[in-house]
């Protein structure tokens, strides 16, 4: 009888393990009116990640707006399983009681939900709202909040008169809570009872600071109407009449943090979590004392503004003394959208290690409440063992010599320095020489540029002038040129000079050594260029005197 009796308790725990591990369904409500969205959470134990959910029976109630997948860490009763989850973005087709049928992933199935669609008729009516020119209709998400979780507020405006564009809408302040705007007003029509309206939409996330009652008070809206003072008047500025209507009242019962909540965690409240990790360099290699071991920690999670979002820096390195950590300014982030915030907070450290040897760097744990769920939720990262060389072992590679063993002698450095003197040395030398080569055919081509053939007479002073100016004598230069210039057909040298201004500059260069105001040595360079100009200016009046065409009609 006691073997039987186990057995039996045997397989209902097998049964209810199946249970809490088969595909769960959930919708984030159960009542809304047509034309809006809810979302579908589907939920199982992590398996397979290529598996994805068959959506098709939902294709003739309902419409497939977005779908996303997302892998968890979840602890229930105590134990921590990993679970992936799906979120599905649905929009009714029709009104009406409708049936969300089971779908399934892998063999699993879930449970059928049933929802309420409601019209736009039946909506007003069911909130009992008369349909006025203008209402107003307030909508929560939730109205038991957890302390400091986002509370999505949505005030829709109807009115079936035209406005001006003067309509405002007083600012949202609730003690005790932080609001934050969704965006500018979207604006768009609903037929309501066979009337057509404009609607102005207006969205909130609302976060509760304490535990206990909180009250959303009315909003009041303003605007002004049209209203024809009969009908065959046309809307003109003289018929508009100022309106004010408020929006009622909501209460919120605030819950306090959860018992079952760690309490020496931070508590973080929201509706999805994720936690990344990235190296660099990657940690798996060899690193060196000193060489930065840079971690990047980003939290990326829904429903929870950046602020909210708590730092990890301060767990990415154990107490060992031999690690030192440089934490960087945290990068936070948060993206405000129709279904609320979406905090991101960055945080990147460098790890250096002052001493060789391995680490093992600490893992992480992240708790957060899930409250879509209503459950705790984990995110853990696991811990990253380094192993660091000390960075003197790479300077001589192959093993290390004891001081004097000849079996591996330390490499020389001089051998390579006196080659790279004297290639450097070798390599000016090369250079001076190409300048006095080039210096020097300058002074052929300077000597191969005299004049006619008959230059080359001993008796030509030219020669002697050529002598002079390069070997620097200013007394016989000045003879020389005395005696050329008496040769040409001019008045002598002073006529030349002034015929010639580069030889005037380079003749009273000459005089002024000569005569002693000049105390710097002179150099025949200048004179022997300017005479050379001289006689090269000469060649080209002779040679275009000679090419000149002799007259058509000569005189007899």
């Amino acid at each position: 009888m006691s073997l039987c009796r186990y057995l039996l308790l045997v397989l209902l725990s097998l049964s209810g393990a199946n249970i809490a591990w088969a595909l769960e369904a959930s919708v984030d409500r159960t009542r809304l009116q047509l034309g809006d969205s809810l979302e579908l959470t589907l939920e199982m134990p992590a398996g397979n990640r290529t598996a994805r959910p068959d959506l098709s029976p939902l294709d003739d109630m309902f419409e497939v707006r977005a779908s996303r997948q997302m892998s968890l860490i979840s602890q229930l009763d105590g134990r921590t399983r990993p679970v992936t989850r799906w979120i599905v973005t649905l929009r009714p087709r029709e009104a009406g009681q409708l049936e969300i049928p089971p779908l399934s992933i892998n063999g699993q199935q879930s449970e059928p939900i049933y929802l309420r669609v409601l019209t736009a008729d039946q909506a007003a009516l069911d909130s009992g709202v008369e349909l006025a020119p203008i209402f107003i209709d307030s909508e929560i998400d939730t109205e038991t909040p957890y302390v400091q979780a986002q509370v999505l507020l949505t005030l829709r405006i109807f009115h079936s008169v035209s406005l001006y564009d003067d309509s405002t809408l007083s600012g949202l302040d609730i003690p005790g809570a932080r609001v934050e705007r969704l965006g500018d007003p979207l604006n768009y029509e609903r037929v309501i009872g066979g009337v057509r309206h404009g609607v102005i939409e207006a969205r909130y996330a609302i976060y509760p600071q304490q535990s206990g009652l909180l009250e959303i008070p009315a909003q009041l809206f303003s605007a002004t109407i049209l209203v024809p003072r009969d009908p065959s008047e046309e809307f003109s500025a003289r018929t508009g009449q100022l309106m004010q209507v408020r929006s009622p009242s909501i209460e919120l019962n605030v819950q306090p943090i959860p018992d079952s909540f760690p309490a020496d965690a931070h508590w973080l409240p929201a509706r999805q979590l994720s936690l990344q990790q990235a190296w660099q360099p990657d940690p798996g290699q060899d690193l060196l004392t000193g060489e930065p071991l840079t971690r990047t920690l980003r939290i990326q999670a829904s429903g929870v503004l950046a602020s909210q979002l708590p730092g990890l820096n301060h767990l990415g390195a154990n107490a060992d003394p031999a690690l030192r950590l440089y934490a960087d300014q945290p990068r936070l982030s948060t993206d405000f959208s129709a279904q609320g915030a979406n905090g991101e907070r960055e945080d990147s450290a460098a790890i250096v290690a002052q001493q060789s040897g391995e680490y093992l760097l600490d893992g992480l744990t992240l708790h957060w409440w899930d409250i879509d769920n209503d459950r705790l939720q984990t995110a853990r990262l696991e811990p990253q063992a380094i192993r660091v060389k000390s960075s003197d072992s790479f300077l001589v590679s192959g093993p290390q010599a004891a001081p004097g063993d000849a079996a591996y002698p330390t490499p020389l450095l001089w051998p390579w320095q006196l080659l790279s003197l004297l290639l450097a040395l070798a390599l000016g030398a090369t250079g001076w020489l190409l300048w006095r080569t080039r210096q020097q055919l300058q002074e052929f081509s300077l000597d191969n540029e005299t004049g006619d053939a008959d230059d080359a007479a001993n008796n030509n002073p030219l020669i002697d002038l050529q002598a002079a100016c390069r070997h620097n004598q200013p007394g016989e230069a000045r003879k020389a040129l005395e005696a050329w210039a008496r040769q040409q057909d001019s008045e002598g040298l002073l006529s030349l000079s002034q015929d010639h201004p580069e030889l005037g500059d380079a003749l009273e260069n000459l005089n002024a050594t000569l005569f002693g105001q000049n105390p710097d040595a002179w150099r025949g360079k200048q004179l022997w260029r300017a005479v050379r100009r001289v006689i090269q200016e000469q060649r080209r009046d002779r040679d275009s005197a000679h090419q000149e065409l002799p007259p058509l009609y000569p005189k007899v």
